[in-house]
């Protein structure tokens, strides 16, 4: 099983973009839409509108759809952000705080607070609060965290989902490390669909021993034939992404994903249990939520 990157839109005109917002909101039978909604059924992805017409709410302005209920904070100034993040701050009653420690008490947006490009640490450095955002991390973490993006969001990440807050990494992570948001993607694809061990069983190498046991002039006996693990138990990164996206990221019993219920947790699940010798391989296993998870039988 092989995995791409969608195709990357260019040169779509407007007027194609514009129909498609009006399209999807007519569908879903809504006089608006958010940026989460329409990425999630429309033909193009939000960023791509935003980057073309310069803001979400011009995007819905430019379709007549409506523009109440929406929280539109890309006004807010330096100022402002300062004192959020200090009023942040002086709740935790601590020196400074991450960027996790503001989302859950702060007022802005991730999209207003990174804005052009910011990082926390600039946002920190121009509160006049200590840097803390932590530079050393490894590829595998952050291709962990593409994964995790990938699985709540049910789709590909975008700038826009880093820039509004959904990533633990700041879109600078990213682009230092690889060269830009779409490099990063790349990688994480490559590696990915790179060729591994773990996966991949050779049945002709699966062997079964018999052990005899004779004691006080007693018949022979054989014991049960055991087989053994060619794979470890866990999967790695790579499978479970390979197992998650073929099930479209929903549990395989109830449908349950994290895209519609953010308190759903996928698991991997041996389909033929570990304990009754089923390998980690992509053909024995399935994505479970941990509810049906737990739920279900050892047994076979």
């Amino acid at each position: 099983m092989e995995f791409r990157l969608n195709e990357y839109h260019r040169n779509i005109p407007d007027e194609e973009l514009i129909n498609d917002v009006i399209n999807t909101a007519r569908n879903l039978g809504v006089t608006s839409l958010t940026v989460k909604k329409y990425s999630q059924n429309g033909n193009f992805y939000s960023s791509t509108l935003i980057r073309r017409f310069g803001s979400w709410k011009k995007v819905l302005t430019l379709c007549h759809l409506d523009l109440k209920n929406h929280s539109f904070r890309v006004n807010a100034s330096n100022d402002d952000i300062i004192k959020d993040v200090i009023r942040v701050k002086n709740i935790y009653k601590k020196d400074t705080i991450t960027r996790q420690e503001y989302d859950a008490y702060g007022v802005f947006r991730g999209g207003t607070l990174f804005r052009h490009g910011m990082t926390w640490n600039q946002i920190l450095q121009m509160c006049g609060l200590e840097l803390n955002e932590n530079r050393n991390i490894s590829n595998e973490n952050i291709f962990a965290e593409i994964e995790r993006l990938w699985i709540k969001l049910g789709r590909q990440p975008t700038t826009t989902d880093i820039k509004n807050g959904a990533s633990i990494y700041s879109l600078n992570t990213f682009s230092r490390r690889f060269g830009s948001w779409r490099k990063a993607l790349v990688a994480f694809i490559d590696y990915v669909n790179a060729d591994e061990s773990q996966g991949h069983v050779n049945n002709g190498d699966r062997v079964a021993e018999s052990v005899s046991n004779v004691q006080n002039g007693l018949k022979d006996s054989c014991e049960r034939s055991v087989a053994k693990h060619k794979t470890q138990r866990e999967p790695n990164l790579r499978l479970r992404f390979k197992v998650l996206s073929r099930d479209n990221f929903r549990c395989c019993i109830c449908g349950a994903s994290p895209s519609t219920d953010s308190t759903v947790k996928l698991h991997i699940d041996h389909i033929v249990p570990w304990s009754k010798g089923g390998e980690t391989v992509l053909e024995n296993l399935r994505t479970l939520c941990s509810r049906c998870n737990l739920g279900k039988s050892d047994l076979l």
